[in-house]
């Protein structure tokens, strides 16, 4: 299942909202943006996980519940140097609720 058809998979699932190419709503007052490469979750459907540089050896992601998701952009594909392809969409995800940050660090 390639990215774009898990995004609107999850959406769907959450009964929420379509994938937008461009968007004139003030969500900033609601919501906070948060930028990536959508993900499977492995073990739960109703998770988001996007990947901030899909490219990158040292992978940092953020997970959200999928009804935490006030609206998803679509940004369109990146390109690697090497010439992998990653499809790229900003999440607005409604004040106060929980989400995940991981960020990968060596122990000294």
């Amino acid at each position: 299942m390639n990215d774009k058809s898990y995004v609107q998979k999850l959406l769907e699932i959450s009964g929420s909202y379509e994938i937008d190419r461009y968007k004139e709503n003030d969500l900033n007052s609601t919501h906070r943006p948060f930028i990536g490469t959508p993900k499977k979750h492995p073990n739960d459907e109703n998770i988001l996980i996007l990947l901030t540089d899909p490219f990158s050896n040292n992978k940092k992601f953020y997970e959200f519940p999928i009804s935490s998701i006030g609206s998803i952009e679509d940004l369109g594909t990146i390109t690697s140097e090497s010439g992998e392809t990653a499809y790229k969409i900003r999440v607005w995800v409604k004040k106060g609720m929980p989400g995940l940050a991981a960020e990968p660090f060596i122990v000294e």
